[in-house]
């Protein structure tokens, strides 16, 4: 129990008297109602032998069965409260730290999952919080304010930092860990960013993947389907970006549906000093997200500046590859522009390091 949840249980039974029985296995161990004989020695209210429930109870396996039962019958608990008292008994007996349950009785982790009614991902779940989380989180999750899925991921964090987003989520000023978290690596991003220095010299290639930013209301909204894993960058902060072109250039500028029909990219092309041409367009192999209609295509518009050169044989409008990790471009885009544009490359906003490529990004850690 909480210490508020203690404390009423004290003043109600100050009020009318202990009315739920203790109980007692066969040997006269107490297996139910611990708070309860506390509240009374404190109280002073001695316990009536009609309010003490002795059993047969001897072997563990029935001890915590009936255990169970009564607490899931006295309380309305949610279903991480119920992963987090499954994952106790998956690991531990009271006064028995060290001795696992599946080992000493032969219960397991799917038949206490079952017991509960949650699932075994759910205990798993609350085994993790248990392991690595602070005790101020673990309270959380059994007051049923932060659910044991993303309790199990902030746990992950410095302690530190769960303690923070503890409080946060408690005061209303984020909704969820998630939430919290995302934040936290947006802010992260965002140092990386400032400390990364532009590539030095020119390129004849170059591939700019700008961080788009969509409507304000998705920033801190659950519910859009158009929220980012990465700090989100204005049209006039993506126009004014440094780009280390050279005086002949071609330039793949990736751009989502929305953004190309607003003229976003091409306002930005025009900011940079290239004239577009045509573009390319990515057949994905899965749905994406979107509002009005849901993202299964993205495009790359080739720009120039000067007079570059294209290697034939001149490649179709459009190619299909299969969706990687967010943002990241496939390897047949980076395939075709190997193959049909010479000259020293260079991609900004970066993934993954690609041989041959000078990259920049702040996933990569600076210039690769």
């Amino acid at each position: 129990m909480s210490e508020e949840e203690y404390a009423a249980l004290k003043d109600d039974i100050k009020e009318h008297g202990l009315l739920e029985p203790i109980w007692l296995a066969k040997d006269g161990k107490l297996i139910d109602g611990r708070h309860r004989v506390k509240a009374c020695q404190e109280l002073k209210i001695s316990i009536g032998k009609d309010l003490i429930q002795e059993t047969d109870l001897e072997t563990e396996e029935d001890i915590v069965n009936t255990v169970l039962s009564l607490n899931l019958k006295r309380r309305h608990l949610d279903e991480s409260q119920r992963a987090m008292i499954g994952a106790e008994l998956a690991t531990q007996l009271p006064g028995k730290p060290k001795k696992v349950i599946a080992q000493n009785c032969g219960i397991k982790q799917p038949q206490i999952a079952a017991q509960l009614n949650v699932s075994t991902r759910s205990i798993q779940s609350a085994r993790q919080v248990i392991k690595q989380g602070t005790e101020e989180l673990k309270r959380a999750v059994r007051a049923g304010s932060i659910p044991v899925s993303g309790a199990a991921a902030l746990s992950a964090v410095s302690p530190a930092q769960q303690r923070k987003v503890v409080v946060q989520i408690e005061q209303g000023e984020v909704k969820t860990a998630k939430d919290a978290l995302r934040q936290m690596k947006l802010k992260e991003q965002i140092k990386a960013i400032e400390k990364t220095k532009p590539p030095r010299g020119t390129y004849q290639v170059l591939v700019v993947d700008p961080a788009w930013k969509y409507e304000k209301n998705r920033e801190h909204d659950d519910t859009q389907r158009g929220r980012t894993d990465y700090p989100p960058m204005t049209e006039t902060q993506i126009a004014s970006l440094g780009i280390p072109a050279a005086e002949d250039c071609i330039l793949w500028l990736w751009v989502t549906n929305a953004h190309l029909v607003t003229g976003e990219a091409s306002r930005v092309l025009q900011a940079w000093g290239f004239e577009p041409k045509t573009m390319l367009t990515w057949v994905k192999n899965k749905m994406g997200t979107g509002d009005w209609l849901r993202g299964k295509t993205e495009h790359a518009i080739l720009a120039v500046r000067g007079k570059p050169k294209m290697k034939p044989p001149i490649p179709p409008t459009v190619f299909e590859a299969p969706v990687g990790k967010p943002s990241e471009k496939p390897d047949a885009f980076y395939q075709l522009v190997e193959k049909h544009c010479p000259g020293k490359k260079c991609e900004m906003f970066a993934r993954k390091v690609r041989k041959g490529w000078t990259q920049v990004g702040s996933d990569l850690g600076g210039i690769k």
